[in-house]
């Protein structure tokens, strides 16, 4: 029996059959959530949501909302960056709500890249993001989130900022490694390791608004990495 469920576009809801995908039940209905339902296709909306991904990246409403928008504006490299890292935050679980999200995207997706996708429902090691999307650099862990000791912690004082970062970089808590190193950086600008990796991360994320911040902080305060700014500073004004 073929059954067709719910996709919210513009405001209005269209019915997209799954039925050659051999879904066995519903496990997402998007006609009933206001929250999906975008008033207004904007543009800058994407770039909120994008940065709300790095954020949250398993906030699971933001990913569909960014699906939903990458849809409405029928921008395929954009939509499929959405999806890959939708299906990187669920890894392995999750197959029906993925196959439902692919399936409702499948008029804006070019055959290639929908058999891509298809693959990755099952298999994320192997998926390959494009330079939209933003957590295939990393996959994200089922780990418990890092939490920094408290400043009164015995020991607190003693722990190496930069394995901080690298902590929180490693469980995808991209913003808090970022601000590890950026307030680390002013208080010991001659570490150069803390450069190297905020650097790394500012390139990666691809964040010009939080690089340029630091850059101005950093204009006069004397440190031995000003070569490796100045050379970051090149790529991001190509």
């Amino acid at each position: 029996m073929s059954e067709s469920y719910p996709l919210i576009t513009g405001g209005a809801v269209s019915h997209t059959d799954f039925a050659e995908f051999e879904l066995s039940e519903p496990v997402f209905s998007a006609h009933s959530n206001n929250f999906l339902q975008m008033k207004e296709v904007n543009p800058s909306m994407l770039n909120f949501l994008v940065a709300s991904v790095l954020r949250k990246p398993r906030d699971l409403f933001i990913h569909l909302q960014r699906i939903t928008l990458c849809y409405e504006l029928k921008n395929e490299e954009k939509l499929y960056a959405a999806l890959v890292d939708f299906f990187v935050v669920l890894q392995n679980v999750g197959l029906s709500i993925k196959q439902r999200m692919l399936a409702g995207s499948r008029s804006e997706l070019s055959p290639l890249l929908m058999q891509r996708l298809q693959i990755y429902l099952t298999d994320y090691q192997l998926i390959q993001g494009n330079v939209y999307s933003v957590l295939t650099s990393g996959i994200e862990s089922n780990i418990a989130l890092v939490v920094l000791p408290l400043a009164n912690n015995e020991g607190a004082s003693e722990q190496d900022p930069l394995q901080i970062a690298r902590d929180f970089i490693e469980y995808s808590q991209l913003d808090e490694a970022r601000e590890m190193l950026e307030s680390s950086i002013l208080t010991t600008p001659d570490y150069i390791e803390l450069h190297e990796d905020l650097l790394e991360l500012y390139k990666l994320t691809k964040n010009i608004d939080a690089f340029n911040e630091m850059k101005f902080a950093l204009s006069e305060i004397n440190h031995p990495m000003q070569a490796q700014w100045d050379e970051l500073n090149s790529y991001f004004n190509q």
